[in-house]
């Protein structure tokens, strides 16, 4: 153990000097990021409170990615600094393991993260071919000595998905980060990724969307048709519905950021509640009542 010092040890010149010396650079750090978080909240402000045109914008917005691609991190970098994003999707990548999916991949964002040790196999979904493209070169940046089954594939998240060969009950961990937000239908896109997760399996998500308090939700909602228009995603959602709406089991959920980022664990209802949806959806009754059990009480 160190040493306690006596009262006139610490009220030595020498003691005051070291003291000095080391709470200069965190000083120094705290204030640069006082002011980086000031400047961030003026610019947001400004940005939130100025006046907006009317919009007509389609469902599919996936042309906005493929047109922001290669800028598209030097211009969510700072922002996901700021908001301790980066934090959040270490930790939740690191949750990964056994046949991994994640949709909606981006430029591959999580990469870095990845514990691939953990992995058998990994597939990596996303509509963008250009912002594809980028997540190719960053997976062989990242993790060049990975020698597990790999694939990168053009695909929206709401169309059929396959399993690697091996992962015939589906996948052990689904995840999606920041992808809710550009689909025009979400709660279809749950209910795809449930589909393919084994029946033990996790699904990870890390959305942004409503916050807890309604000034803000009001500004988000102001914006919200503008910034869809620029970066493709609606930042307005409320992910706490959608999730309802879906019907997945409800093991975690956290938010941060004024209630705006969504970090949510789910996984996936008995499968025979899964066919009686695709029953009742093709005007077909079960051949057994199914009892529902009430899940929601998790949600605050």
């Amino acid at each position: 153990m160190p040493r306690k010092l006596a009262a006139d040890e610490l009220n030595s010149p020498e003691h005051r000097r070291k003291v000095a010396k080391w709470q200069s650079p965190a000083i120094w750090v705290c204030s640069l990021m006082a002011f980086g978080m000031g400047l961030y909240t003026v610019q947001l402000w400004i940005s939130l409170n100025r006046e907006q045109p009317e919009r007509n914008l389609p469902d599919d917005l996936i042309d906005r990615f493929d047109r922001n691609a290669e800028g598209y991190d030097d211009e969510v970098n700072r922002q996901e600094w700021l908001m301790g994003l980066h934090k959040r999707r270490k930790e939740m990548t690191e949750k990964a393991h056994g046949h991994v999916l994640e949709v909606s991949v981006g430029t591959g964002r999580n990469f870095e993260y990845y514990p691939i040790k953990n992995c058998d196999t990994v597939t990596f979904l996303d509509a963008s071919g250009p912002m594809l493209a980028i997540a190719k070169r960053k997976w062989k940046e990242w993790q060049p000595d990975y020698f597990g089954r790999v694939v990168l594939k053009k695909q929206s998240a709401l169309d059929p998905i396959t399993p690697p060969y091996g992962a015939a009950d589906g996948y052990d961990t689904v995840l999606q980060t920041m992808g809710l937000c550009s689909t025009p239908e979400p709660v279809r896109l749950l209910r795809n990724l449930e589909s393919v997760t084994k029946a033990d399996g996790q699904i990870l998500l890390l959305e942004h969307g409503k916050s807890h308090y309604d000034w803000l939700n009001s500004l988000l909602d102001k914006t919200a048709a503008a910034h869809a228009d620029h970066h493709g995603c609606w930042w307005n959602k409320d992910i706490g519905k959608i999730v309802e709406e879906s019907g997945l089991e409800v093991v975690n959920m956290k938010r941060y950021n004024f209630g705006t980022t969504w970090w949510v664990e789910l996984r996936p209802r008995a499968k025979v509640q899964q066919r009686k949806e695709v029953e009742t959806a093709k005007g077909t009754a079960p051949a057994f009542p199914v009892a529902e059990k009430p899940w929601w009480y998790l949600w605050k």
